[in-house]
């Protein structure tokens, strides 16, 4: 009988085994696989850097290759005859991502745990330590950050891809593009993550238009007219949980990112469950953000219109999470309605946008409610209010969505908005061609040091250096202490209304006492609440503005010591806003001053009964959202805090690693690091031709080199 081809045979023999011996022979190979895998990680951990080595590398080469070799050919050989046998299996189950990112999380466990709360147990830690080991503890939480966020960039992360479909739109790539290869060739991942900040920027061509009104301003109607769409449901308009973007996108949908960094997408009909204060109270379901995508062609250009939650009602959750998106807005439009006068929402909301140094305009809305001469009164009247309150000058404009009026918005539409955003994206790619440029120069300095030159160890003394690396250190240490420090102040904020009902009873009997009758007593109780709140809040806000002066010293002496400019790392404490209010609504204290003289003691003992009894539900739930708000408004800008400092220190503490590592580089990388640093040169600007310039090299940069034409960029990393 002729023997049966391989092939032919694996056919049919494909049933000769049963599922049991199937399951049992899948079960066999792939614990034979799992060893063999366990012999390439012990290869693996015998070559690797580990500062804590596993192994002896006693392997040779050779002996590697070949052992992987023989693997290799097992395997193959393995699923070969499984096949034949008619055993299959589908994979694995399990995604090397989600492997990964479970396997971090254990990693930022083991990270926590090194913080000296951990260490309370083992016997007395010397502050000095306990101070290292929080800046400890904060510096690798900040690796372990920058490593997730490029995970979670998926396709994303390749930016070689991302600056391939930025060449069709814009000429600003081509350093970019040399920038990426450096980094990845180079091993210079502490660059990676400014650089992924300056893509963003340089492929966004968004402009960011935050509209605040009060109930009933004709917001919704103002939106749905401008985007030419009648998609938004009216619901949008009152107070939201979060900020609600609406961007461009072929059909209407919802996508909500939540705490957990889930992201789901939804009906367009779905947005007042989770935008709403009354379905969402207090952000109760985790929401993050919430992005609208819709058909309209004014959205196409990159204008995204954010619909936030009101700066004048400043108890409600969804006010400070207005105040931490504040920083990420363009321009803002308080939306007051022509047949309501401005009141003290809408300046409080003006206040807090010129605060936090945004650029806003007035919009007088149902204008067509107005007569042309009451139209101009109102404008006049509302102009004249805003310069007498607040001592800005505002522009007013009048709008209306009504049959017949369309023009009023259209003008304003095609008169003020349309060249603000043009002037927008230049504005913004002249701030990415700055931060290119302070990119490059770090760059240039990490890479000379490799070569031994100019930057290089003989450059810095070893005591400078572990200064630097000190200073850089316990300046982290000091986010971790300001974090629990501002929780535990919102925390006691939180039961301070007992405390501001007996400081209102003083006052209020010191007011009294100095011949003051009843009339003022509502304004003197509310007052004495408000400024216990405010005299707690402000120990907050000094603490974060004194830890971002603090994060900026280490800065400016890292960046003395590496040639940097010490005036460019004066930046953090714009990520401490203003912080929310305290607003309560307490009932009118309709108190009149006792007729009998009665003892100190005892009439302030009586006062303070009385205004519990009146006000104290009210203060304590008041007091209660107030440390709430605040420690939402914290921890964003402490988050934002340490992202941006984390961002510069990390290319600071890589070249002092780099300094003091004492690693010497082969001949051959050697001339492929010079080939580099002479790359990034020709894009530097200078006043004379370089003779060691290659040729394609450049004397200025051209227009879109990711450069300006002026003087060279500053130094330190952005």
């Amino acid at each position: 009988m002729a023997e049966t081809p391989w092939k032919e045979r694996a056919v049919a023999e494909v049933d000769l085994l049963n599922e049991s011996q199937q399951r049992r022979l899948l079960a066999n190979a792939r614990h034979a696989d799992e060893l063999l895998s366990e012999v390439e990680s012990i290869l693996t951990a015998a070559e690797s850097r580990s500062a804590f080595p596993k192994y002896r590398p006693d392997v040779s080469l050779h002996q590697a290759r070949l052992i992987r070799s023989h693997i290799a050919r097992f395997r193959t050989h393995l699923t070969r005859v499984l096949t034949a046998v008619g055993v299959r299996h589908d994979g694995s189950r399990f995604g090397a991502l989600h492997s990964i990112r479970v396997t971090l999380t254990f990693v930022r466990i083991a990270v926590q745990e090194m913080a000296p709360e951990y260490l309370q147990g083992y016997g007395d830690l010397p502050e000095e330590a306990a101070a290292e080991l929080r800046g400890l503890y904060s510096e690798l939480e900040g690796l372990l950050d920058a490593l997730e966020r490029n995970l979670a960039l998926g396709e994303a992360a390749d930016l070689q891809a991302r600056l391939d479909r930025l060449q069709r739109t814009t000429g600003e790539v081509e350093l970019l593009r040399v920038l990426d290869r450096i980094v990845n060739e180079r091993e210079l991942a502490e660059f990676r993550a400014p650089l992924l900040n300056i893509l963003e920027k340089t492929e966004s061509r968004q402009f960011e238009i935050a509209v605040f009104g009060r109930v009933s301003s004709g917001k919704s109607s103002l939106l749905n007219h401008v985007l030419r769409t009648g998609v938004l449901p009216v619901g949008v308009n009152p107070i939201t949980a979060v900020p609600t973007r609406l961007v461009y996108g072929p059909e209407g949908s919802l996508k909500v990112t939540f705490a957990d960094r889930l992201v789901k997408r939804y009906p367009l009909d779905d947005l007042a469950q989770y935008a709403s204060e009354e379905r969402n109270p207090g952000n109760e379901l985790g929401v993050t953000r919430l992005v609208v995508s819709l058909p309209s062609p004014r959205l196409r250009d990159g204008l995204v219109l954010v619909d936030t939650p009101g700066l004048g009602a400043l108890a409600t959750a969804g006010a400070a999470e207005t105040l931490a998106y504040l920083p990420q807005c363009d321009l803002g439009i308080v939306l007051i309605s022509s047949v309501n006068p401005v009141n003290d929402e809408d300046l409080n909301t003006l206040h807090a946008l010129s605060q936090a140094g945004i650029p806003v305009m007035v919009l007088l809305s149902k204008a067509d409610l107005l007569s042309p001469g009451d139209r101009e009164k109102a404008l006049s009247y509302t102009q004249q209010e805003v310069l007498r309150n607040l001592n800005l000058r505002i522009a007013v404009h009048p709008v209306s969505s009504a049959p017949g009026y369309e023009e009023l918005l259209e003008t304003w539409f095609r008169d003020e908005l349309e060249p603000l955003c043009s002037r927008s994206r230049e504005l913004a790619q002249d701030s990415a061609r700055r931060k290119t440029g302070a990119l490059l120069e770090a760059m240039v300095a990490a890479l000379r040091s490799m070569l031994g030159g100019p930057d290089s160890a003989a450059d810095h003394s070893q005591e400078r250096l572990e200064q630097v690396e000190r200073g850089l250190r316990e300046a982290a240490g000091r986010i971790e202490e300001t974090r629990r420090f501002c929780q535990a102040a919102a925390d006691s904020i939180r039961g301070m209304g007992a405390a501001a009902i007996e400081s209102a009873a003083e006052e209020l009997m010191a007011t009294w006492n100095g011949g003051a009758g009843g009339s003022e007593a509502g304004a003197v109780v509310a007052g004495a609440v408000e400024r216990t709140a405010a005299d707690a809040a402000a120990q907050i806000s000094s603490r974060l503005r004194s830890l971002a002066r603090e994060l900026e010293s280490a800065l400016r002496l890292a960046a003395g010591e590496f040639g940097g400019s010490a005036e460019s790392e004066s930046f953090l404490e714009e990520c401490v806003r203003e912080m929310p209010r305290f607003e309560a609504s307490l009932p009118e204290a309709d108190l009149a001053a006792p007729r009998l003289r009665l003892p100190e003691r005892l009439a302030r003992w009586r006062l303070t009964r009385e205004l519990r009894g009146r006000l104290q539900h009210e203060a304590d739930s008041g007091f209660t959202r107030y440390g709430r708000a605040l420690d939402r408004w914290a921890g964003t800008a402490l988050a934002n805090l340490q992202a941006q400092f984390n961002d510069r220190a990390d290319a600071y503490r890589a070249q002092v690693d780099r300094l003091t590592s004492g690693k010497s580089v082969s001949a051959a990388d050697r001339e492929r690091v010079g080939r580099d640093v002479a790359e990034l040169e020709s894009f530097m600007p200078g006043p004379e031709p370089r003779p060691d310039r290659p040729s394609g090299g450049r004397e200025a940069p051209p227009a879109g080199s990711g450069l300006p034409e002026s003087a060279a960029p500053p130094r330190p990393p952005t």
